[in-house]
């Protein structure tokens, strides 16, 4: 009897609850009116503390969906899923509701929180658990799961035509009487062909190794000439085999401090896409320099040109595939790579390009 008075005493007297509510760690408040009609009469300080709103902020439901989904195509899909569960559980004469969402803070912050409510009458205690890192980890499992699957894909599917017409090649050199001057168009073929295959194994392992988090920025001081001089070797056989002329130049100063092997992956991958898409006895021209103390390095080409549709969808990290003036088969991997290295090196790049006339990718790092 005693036990039950002093419940009552303890109801009646609006600081002792406050104090009560305080105490738990757990953001909650209190609310009550019609669904989508709610007045807020209460938060608690973990709610002032780790949300961030005070009570003159969102007196209401209505201020609280604006300030925490401002995206109003999610605050449509969280307040129709919220209402249509309350409306659900008070038809059913259920006592509590909740859902899974990611808040807006008030310091701008994202997180996702599930969030559960008990009802009665038409009142409402919301209360909020932080699963932010339990949600992200599970996102992120999710998306390496994909990401593997991405990377299968790509490998079984883009592999598969050019070591066929390598071995195909080969096959035929073997078992055919041929003219000399054409086991040598033979060898050249398989030579560039094997050449891609390299370049694609390559650009799918940095791929891999920066979207798994593994990729490392080491700074290091190095001369730009010998980065070209290196570069020169690795594709002046396949711009002599398409008959393009290619040109590499300079200009002094050349020592820069960037990561070397970084830089190489972008430099190689904008070269080669170059040389992919400029027809025979046309010109590929890469040039390196210092420019208001960035050292600015740029590939023109004389070639295909890039579409705006295709260039946006690089910028955005999608992947579209095109062919090359010989047919050379790609899914856009390389300039993809291009933009996210670029990044990770705090370097700009982008594009000029017209349609039939040519690009220039201008690098400034």
């Amino acid at each position: 009897m005693n036990l039950q008075d002093n419940s009552s005493d303890v109801l009646n007297h609006p600081d002792i609850l406050r104090k009560i509510g305080d105490f738990v760690p757990c953001p909650f408040g209190l609310s009550f009116g019609e669904p989508g009609q709610e007045e807020v009469l209460y938060l608690n300080r973990a709610f002032l503390d780790q949300i961030g709103y005070q009570y003159e902020e969102i007196t209401n439901a209505q201020d609280w969906f604006l300030l925490a989904f401002p995206d109003p195509e999610y605050r449509k899909k969280v307040m129709d899923e919220w209402y249509t569960k309350v409306r659900a559980a008070k038809k059913e004469g259920l006592d509590s509701v909740f859902v899974t969402v990611k808040i807006r803070l008030k310091n701008g912050q994202d997180k996702w929180f599930e969030v559960k409510s008990s009802l009665w009458d038409n009142y409402f205690v919301v209360a909020f658990m932080d699963i932010d890192e339990v949600y992200r980890q599970r996102e992120e499992l999710q998306r390496r799961n994909d990401f593997k699957d991405r990377v299968l894909s790509v490998l079984t599917h883009d592999l598969r035509t050019p070591l066929t017409q390598v071995g195909s090649l080969a096959e035929l050199m073997l078992i055919t009487d041929i003219a000399p001057e054409d086991k040598e168009l033979f060898a050249k073929k398989i030579i560039s062909e094997l050449k891609s295959v390299t370049d694609f194994i390559n650009n799918t392992a940095h791929w891999a190794s920066a979207n798994f988090g593994y990729l490392n920025i080491k700074k290091e001081l190095f001369d730009a000439g010998e980065l070209f001089t290196e570069i020169v070797s690795f594709y002046g056989a396949m711009a002599q085999t398409k008959k393009i002329g290619f040109s590499l130049q300079v200009k002094p100063p050349s020592l820069l401090s960037t990561d070397k092997e970084v830089l190489s992956i972008i430099l190689r991958n904008l070269i080669s896409n170059a040389l992919k898409f400029t027809p025979p006895g046309k010109n590929v021209m890469v040039t390196a320099g210092l420019q208001d103390e960035k050292f600015k390095f740029q590939v023109e080409d004389q070639g295909m040109g890039i579409d705006p549709d295709h260039l946006r969808d690089l910028r955005e990290g999608r992947l579209s595939s095109r062919l090359g003036t010989i047919r050379e088969r790609g899914l856009g991997i390389g300039l993809s790579i291009c933009f996210d290295m670029a990044k990770r090196l705090d370097a700009f790049l982008d594009f000029e390009s017209e349609p039939s006339k040519g690009t220039r990718a201008i690098l400034l790092v």
